[in-house]
């Protein structure tokens, strides 16, 4: 067997990583004028609808500038492994410091390993290392979304299921409750840093504040005309920043992530309703962990898309 090395991802690998991408999408497809989704050849889809397939690492020119944000100092660390000289295997962590259940912790908002590569234990070199840099940086624990599809993978490594999240939509609507909504003047992240993330929490907090500055794919055309509103919202005995991105699909539906100083509250929830139908939106969506989902009074609609969250303590 082949050694395997694990080292920091630089921007001459933003091809291969590409490539490992690309061959781990089965099918790719893209939206007829009418809206239809049909199949398509990667070579003939443009940078958008390859993002819209499998995200910036479906493309060079996307990846490389991907890379390059997270190399220029973001809380986020892309790693590459190794075999024979070849690149087979990248995952992507950042670093969190957030209320429990997650504390200070490390997360694993990516890992992928090239299908044609037969070598084993590419995987399993990348969770061992990034569990060191967990312990050298005196992290609480490891975690991991979603992986369902490599399970065996985690718990191998003693990982176990903590929690269980889901997509929900829930109505917009006028309350009666006072706040200030004003557009958020700073973006940097050691603001939100031991906040709480409620709503729109993939992964973890910090990963998902890296979509809140403007102007990050203004090359890409197609992402940019996406209506976004930053908002930096004061109701009674709260401050909470806000990001909603009306969907692409139907303009009166809006995407929303939350941080806030405090944890979720209903004169929160009730802001963020008053708002959205203030400025013409019918529906949030958002993504929630279980022990947040109990904490939500109000009618919501649960869509299909889950995640499994899995956690190591160190």
């Amino acid at each position: 067997m082949s050694q395997i090395t694990v080292r920091q991802a630089n921007l001459a690998d933003a091809s291969a990583i590409t490539a490992l991408v690309v061959a781990n999408v089965p099918t790719w497809t893209r939206r007829t004028a009418g809206g239809e989704l049909i199949e398509a050849d990667y070579d003939e889809l443009t940078l958008f609808e390859r993002w819209q397939n499998a995200g910036p690492w479906a493309s060079v020119e996307m990846c490389a500038v991907h890379l390059a944000n997270l190399l220029r100092g973001s809380d986020g660390i892309p790693l590459v492994a190794e075999v024979g000289g070849r690149v087979g295997a990248e995952a992507e962590v950042y670093i969190g410091n957030e209320p429990e259940p997650f504390g200070h912790h490390i997360n694993i908002a990516k890992l992928v390993v090239h299908p044609d590569i037969d070598e084993a234990g590419l995987g399993s070199a990348l969770l061992t290392y990034i569990q060191q840099i967990g312990e050298a940086i005196r992290c609480k624990r490891v975690t991991v979304a979603d992986g369902t599809s490599d399970a065996a993978l985690y718990e191998h490594h003693r990982f176990t299921r903590a929690h269980v999240g889901q997509r929900v939509v829930f109505k917009a609507q006028e309350g009666r409750v006072f706040y200030k909504a004003a557009e958020l003047a700073s973006f940097d992240p050691r603001q939100i840093d031991g906040w709480h993330m409620p709503f729109g929490r993939y992964q973890n907090a910090r990963q998902e504040w890296d979509r809140m500055p403007p102007g990050f794919w203004n090359s890409v055309p197609e992402i940019v005309e996406i209506e976004t509103a930053r908002l930096h919202l004061t109701v009674t005995g709260q401050e909470a920043y806000a990001l909603v991105q009306q969907d692409r699909d139907h303009a009166q539906r809006a995407h929303v992530a939350v941080w806030s100083r405090r944890p979720l509250s209903p004169l929160l929830i009730m802001a963020l309703r008053d708002w959205a139908a203030g400025h013409g939106y019918t529906e949030l969506v958002t993504f929630v962990w279980d022990y947040i989902l109990a904490q939500m009074e109000i009618e919501l609609e649960r869509e299909p898309y889950t995640q499994h969250l899995y956690a190591r303590t160190l």
